[in-house]
């Protein structure tokens, strides 16, 4: 899968489609908005499936360890690297 960019914001994802809306090309608007012209035609062809140009759900839930959990983890993992997987999980356990 290809890297992801940063997400359009919503001022620009109406202004796309009002653009298109007013006769406007994929490479007018491009080049007017500094965009590529693959990002102009995905919002132009979402904003007509999905009929408005908020963003859609994420399908991942919220993060099950907290950064200093997930800091403790590795460096039990990479002080030891001989440690097995249970005694490392027993480790954190206890």
């Amino acid at each position: 899968m290809a890297h992801h960019g940063k997400e359009l914001s919503e001022y620009l994802k109406k202004r796309i489609a009002a653009l298109h809306k007013h006769g406007r090309g994929y490479k007018k608007i491009a080049k007017t908005l500094k965009l590529s012209c693959s990002t102009v035609g995905k919002t132009i062809q979402r904003f007509h499936t999905t009929g408005s140009s908020q963003n859609r759900p994420r399908h991942c839930g919220p993060k099950k360890l907290s950064a200093r959990a997930q800091h403790h983890i590795q460096s039990l993992s990479l002080g030891n690297r001989h440690m097995s997987a249970a005694s490392n999980a027993a480790e954190v356990e206890g």
